[in-house]
């Protein structure tokens, strides 16, 4: 059974519980989002984007709080919640702003007939299963779009994100979102198929982990529903060349220390071309060792707790385990004796490509560096994945960094950058990193009905 807590990752403290909605209940959930539906898909799309504004106006003025929130949560440092929740409203506001374009019918040939269009319409209730490493952002960006659509959402958060799930519901519901559009669960995990096995529930978002995916795709694949799938990632950043070294590993630390690692998106593999290594790698365990571990709250805090005790515990035991096999630790990798999930970030090398490691995501703060003998190598080293989430091509030539780019196999790839996403471009993955895409014109329709109409005079 899921626990639904708020357990301070700074001080290891249960501040607050949560009781799971009884088995029981999980249809009263989904009447009131099934009849929520009825009115909200007639409901003229001006009137969804304004409510959608102003609840972007509620995140703006609640930002201080929400920052809060999801520091004690999970343990987000003050600098990258703020950026989180900005996300959220700007994202709000974007979608507001394109839904009526993107959600125009879209006219085709006429092929025969005396016109012929899709209209893009809505498909009825959800569900999201979202984590907790980005607790608002993750449930904006399959949320708000699909509320724009017509669609209504029943909202499946972390077990140990309860707090900053309600709080998303309630700024949504003081916007002015009619009830029952958008409800937040206490869901238990493992009742997932109570809610997808209705027939009134048309489809699913998951972001989350292969495990979790793999076993909530094959429910959905059970009772024939939409799914979109965000996975991990064991990403690559590929550094091809540059004319300052130290400059680039330490924005490279400080991208794969951001939210302690955890981060679907988060550079995993440095992979660096020999004429570079040495200097690389020094500089990076440079950058490593001189971040600051301490609380969320801290104003110089450089990285904070992980997650969760389990979380933190297991990060180590693979990283001892990668050493067993091999690998060369050069800092960090252990337990901070203090209270909450506090460790102190890594930096391995020597790591076999193929060891547990070097195939499989590594949800914490450890920067691994990999040795390319050159181009072509760097090239190999970084499809040497059954991932394909994000990628990034570092060099100072961005015509070789444009060529490179088009070669390497993920979803996203980006030259002198990592990590980034908004609103503006889509979002998503390959293979084992999961399907369907998020952001863009690919959220409105993910999970509409394309339903053809043709016109015969």
């Amino acid at each position: 059974m899921s626990k639904f807590a708020v357990t301070n990752a700074n001080t290891g403290e249960v501040e607050k519980e949560f009781d799971s909605v009884p088995v029981e209940e999980i249809p009263d959930y989904i009447d009131r989002a099934h009849e929520a539906f009825l009115s909200w898909k007639d409901t003229p799309l001006h009137e969804r984007a304004a409510i959608l504004r102003t609840f972007a106006d509620l995140v703006d003025d609640n930002a201080d709080r929400m920052t809060d929130i999801i520091g004690r949560e999970m343990g987000k440092i003050k600098k990258q919640g703020f950026a989180e929740v900005d996300k959220v409203a700007r994202t709000a506001r974007w979608m507001a702003d394109n839904a009526a374009a993107n959600l125009a019918p879209t006219h085709l040939e006429a092929a025969g007939a005396a016109s012929s269009y899709v209209e893009h319409q809505p498909l009825g209730v959800l569900l999201g299963i979202m984590p907790w490493n980005f607790p608002y952002n993750q449930i904006a960006r399959f949320v708000l779009p699909n509320l724009m659509v017509g669609n209504t959402i029943m909202m499946k958060q972390a077990s140990i994100c309860p707090e900053s799930s309600q709080l998303f519901e309630d700024l949504l519901t003081e916007a002015g979102l009619p009830k029952g559009v958008y409800q937040n669960i206490y869901l238990d995990s493992s009742h997932a198929e109570e809610v997808l096995k209705d027939f009134r529930v048309k489809g699913f978002s998951l972001t989350g982990s292969e495990g979790a995916g793999a076993s909530v795709a094959a429910i959905a694949a059970k009772y024939y529903k939409r799914a979109v799938l965000e996975l991990g990632g064991n990403d690559p950043a590929v550094v091809l060349d540059s004319q300052d070294v130290p400059a680039l590993a330490q924005k490279l630390v400080g991208l794969r220390l951001a939210n302690a690692g955890q981060v679907c998106t988060s550079p995993k593999r440095f992979i660096v071309v020999d004429d570079l290594y040495d200097e690389f790698l020094a500089e990076t365990i440079k950058a490593v060792e001189a971040t600051k571990i301490s609380t969320f709250d801290d104003p110089e805090v450089g990285m904070g707790p992980v997650s969760s005790e389990a979380a933190r515990d297991e990060i180590v035991e693979r990283i001892q385990k990668a050493v067993t096999d091999g690998a060369t630790l050069h800092t960090g990798g252990e337990k901070l004796d203090r209270p909450g999930w506090f460790m102190s970030p890594a930096v391995l090398s020597d790591i076999d490509p193929k060891s547990d490691l070097g195939c499989n995501e590594l949800f914490g703060p450890a920067v691994m560096v990999y040795r390319a003998k050159d181009e072509e190598d760097a090239l190999r080293l970084a499809n040497d994945t059954e991932y394909g989430l994000m990628s990034s091509v570092w060099t100072d030539d961005l015509e070789k960094g444009q060529a490179f780019a088009s070669k390497v196999n993920a979803g996203m790839t980006l030259i002198n950058g990592h990590m980034e996403s908004g609103p503006e471009y889509p979002f998503g993955g390959i293979n084992r990193s999961g399907y369907g895409r998020e952001n863009a014109q690919w959220a409105f329709q993910a999970f509409t009905n394309e339903h053809l109409i043709r016109v015969h005079a």
